[in-house]
């Protein structure tokens, strides 16, 4: 590009092509990660599953502690006609007393309230539509996580790939090849509703290609904002329908201390990938 038009695309913030080296670094890391987590090759891309989650709140700063128990099951779902798709839960709050049914179906988000589907958007019920959007959110960085070559491949102006040591706690350390980039798009548990465009940051084990770590750091008006960084580590992988699954997902805050602390755990006591589920079995009773 002459020199003239390089000044204007810089000034305009037209995207740049990163260096070949980096370039190739990426294709080599998110090749390596489609190996260990497609140990059998090529498989569909997940859009469907059902789980039960144990989601223990770790948060000292929370009024509510201890642990909840979902039965969740969660599609990516393309309305007739468009190309984005949405995504449609329903979900049952198994705890003590009444149990709490909570779901987003095509029109929204809604739960049931003294036998009747209310719509979440109301005010009074603020809070239920905050925690619908927590638990929508975990849902779909799931499925992202269970193809992290994509991810890494769809990242804009990606930096080098790193050598790091990330410590998952004060006996973990492991060594790690990082690389960080733009997403105009990412499920944030901080930021319920539409995902938010983020800085991400990967974490691939060295020893194996398994990825072990994101870190989403929000970007407002193009700029990170450090503040409201959150970090998902994707812990116990095995396969399953020849991906790799993990049992455990751990997120954490960071707080006003300026450390990463943890929120909540989230445990997969079962998961079934690809269930025949359609829009209708996410509509609310009428």
């Amino acid at each position: 590009m002459p020199a003239p038009l390089l000044l204007i695309a810089l000034a305009l913030g037209a995207p740049q092509d990163p260096p070949p080296r980096v370039a190739d670094d990426l294709r080599a890391l998110a090749a390596r990660v489609d190996a260990a987590h497609r140990p059998r090759g090529p498989v569909p891309e997940v859009t469907a599953f059902r789980s039960h989650i144990e989601l223990h709140l770790l948060d000292a700063d929370q009024q509510r502690g201890g642990q909840v128990d979902l039965a969740v099951q969660f599609l990516l779902w393309r309305p007739p006609g468009r190309d984005r798709p949405r995504s449609l839960i329903r979900y049952d709050v198994l705890e003590a007393g009444s149990p709490i049914v909570r779901g987003r179906d095509r029109n929204g988000p809604w739960q049931l309230f003294q036998g009747e589907a209310q719509d979440l958007h109301k005010a009074e019920f603020a809070d239920d539509l905050a925690a619908c959007d927590q638990h929508t959110n975990l849902a779909r960085q799931l499925l992202r996580c269970l193809d992290p070559g994509a991810v890494l491949r769809s990242l804009a102006a990606p930096g080098p790939v790193h050598e790091e040591v990330l410590a998952l706690d004060r006996n973990a350390r492991i060594d790690c090849q990082t690389v960080a980039g733009d997403l105009p798009a990412f499920p944030l548990l901080q930021q319920g509703g539409e995902d938010a465009p983020v800085r991400l940051k990967v974490f691939v084990r060295k020893d194996d290609g398994r990825l072990l770590a994101i870190e989403a750091v929000p970007l407002v008006d193009g700029a990170p904002d450090a503040a409201r960084l959150e970090r998902v580590h994707l812990l116990e992988l095995h396969e399953q329908d020849d991906l790799l699954v993990p049992r455990r997902i751990v997120h954490l805050f960071r707080k006003a201390d300026g450390r990463l602390h943890p929120q909540s755990r989230a445990v997969l006591t079962s998961l079934s990938l690809r269930p025949e589920l359609g829009a209708a079995d996410f509509d609310r009773p009428r």
